[in-house]
C-alpha cells in the first residue's frame, strides 16, 4: 500500500481509486467514529461513505480535491467566502437533529479538515466528534487556527505568508459565525491543553493563540 498522509496520531493509504485506508498508529477503535459518520451521511452531511471499520482500521471513500486552506492560500477561494464556508459548515452540523438533544460537534473543524471536491466540501477526520454545545466546536476550531497562526513551524508548509492568510481567514469565519463562541474560548484552551497530541511548545504559546483568538473575535464583532 502506498501511504498518501500522515498525521499525528494516523498514517492513511491508498488502497485503490476509489478507497483509502486510515490505520490509528495507538491501536485505538475506529468503529464509533465509522458509526458516526455512517449517521452524518443519512442525514445529508458531506463526510466521506465508509466501507469498513475494524480495530484501528477505517477504510472510507478517497476524496480527491484540496483542503480548504489549500484552496484559499491558492487564491481558488477567497478568504471571505472560506470563512464563510466554514461557518456554514459548523452551522449545518450543529443544526442537525442528534441523540440526546445536544448538538454533534466535530472538535477538530479547521481548514485542513474540509477536502473540496467536485461536487463540494467534504468533511473529514470524526476521531474526536462528541456531542456538547455549538459554541465550543466554534472556539476550538477558532483556537487552532489562532495557534498556527501564532506558531511558526506548528504545521509544515503553513508559514509567511500563508499565517498571514489564515489570520485573515480566522477573522471571516468568527464574524460569520454565533458571537456566543467567545464564552466557549477558556474550555477551549483546557480541552487543546490536555490533548495528548499537543506538543509542549504549543502548550506554552496557548496563551498566546487565545489572545490572538480574542482579538480577532472581537474586531469581528
Amino acid at each position: 500500500m502506498d501511504q498518501i498522509a500522515t498525521g499525528r496520531d494516523c498514517d492513511v493509504y491508498l488502497l485503490d481509486d476509489g478507497r483509502v485506508l486510515r490505520r490509528m498508529r495507538r491501536g485505538a477503535s475506529t468503529e464509533a467514529e465509522a458509526g458516526t459518520m455512517r449517521a452524518l451521511a443519512d442525514a445529508g452531511y458531506p463526510v466521506p461513505r465508509v466501507f469498513s471499520a475494524v480495530g484501528q482500521d477505517l477504510v472510507m471513500e478517497r476524496i480527491e480535491g484540496p483542503s480548504l486552506a489549500e484552496a484559499v492560500f491558492g487564491g481558488a477561494l477567497s478568504v471571505s467566502d472560506g470563512g464563510d464556508l466554514l461557518a456554514r459548515l459548523h452551522h449545518d452540523l450543529h443544526a442537525l437533529a442528534w441523540p440526546g438533544g445536544e448538538s454533534l460537534l466535530h472538535m477538530d473543524l479547521h481548514p485542513l479538515n474540509v477536502l473540496m471536491s467536485d461536487d463540494g466540501p467534504v468533511v473529514i477526520d470524526w476521531t474526536t466528534a462528541r456531542p456538547g454545545p455549538a459554541g465550543l466546536d466554534v472556539a476550538y476550531s477558532a483556537l487552532v487556527c489562532a495557534q498556527v497562526v501564532t506558531t511558526p513551524g506548528m504545521v509544515p508548509g503553513i508559514e509567511g505568508a500563508e499565517r498571514v492568510r489564515l489570520g485573515e481567514f480566522l477573522e471571516a469565519f468568527t464574524a460569520a459565525s454565533a458571537p456566543s463562541w467567545r464564552d466557549f474560548l477558556p474550555e477551549a484552551v483546557e480541552l487543546r491543553r490536555r490533548n495528548p497530541n499537543t506538543t509542549e511548545a504549543e502548550r506554552a504559546a496557548l496563551d498566546r493563540a487565545r489572545e490572538f483568538a480574542e482579538s480577532v473575535g472581537q474586531s469581528a464583532g
